[in-house]
């Protein structure tokens, strides 16, 4: 009886990350910052951290810019959130699309692009978005505009 107990816990934990995935089409209310939004979905308002960067805080270099990015991307824009997890403040973490004229416009990865946002520290062995970064980095664009940015984890560490 306890093998078959242990069994179920280790295939509901095997699933369990679909279990929770969702896809959903929403109404941008708020741009917070350059990696966090405020929407309203059928299902509510909530709020959505960016998954797989990290945009400068708003109080350092390029912050403010980062998130005049972001409001502009999705100003007067349906979008849709892809997301199979939430983090510890309870914010959906997500991948946002855009779609205009029939073609998917990945958010995330075109804020790393722009020279908006860094690769966040934990995805920074995806070789698709560390090249987005390396880009914007060799062009100098965005934050990369200085010699050395501070990253964000680094600055809120620094000011905790």
């Amino acid at each position: 009886m306890k093998k078959q107990k242990i069994l179920v816990l280790f295939i509901i934990g095997l699933f369990s990350t679909n279990l929770f995935s969702d896809e959903y089409e929403a109404i941008v209310l708020k741009v917070i910052d350059g990696d966090t939004i405020y929407i309203k979905s059928d299902s509510g308002r909530k709020k959505v951290r960016l998954r797989h960067i990290d945009a400068p805080e708003i109080k350092q270099p390029y912050g403010e810019m980062a998130r005049i990015f972001l409001d502009n991307e999705l100003d007067d824009k349906r979008i849709i959130v892809n997301s199979d997890y939430k983090d510890r403040y309870g914010r959906d973490i997500g991948d946002i699309f855009v779609y205009d004229k029939n073609k998917a416009i990945y958010i995330n990865a075109k804020l790393i692009k722009s020279g908006n946002a860094w690769v966040y520290k934990t995805y920074r062995g995806n070789t698709y978005l560390m090249n987005l970064e390396n880009f914007a980095k060799d062009n100098k664009l965005g934050l990369w505009k200085d010699k050395s940015p501070i990253k964000p984890w680094v600055f809120r560490k620094k000011n905790d």
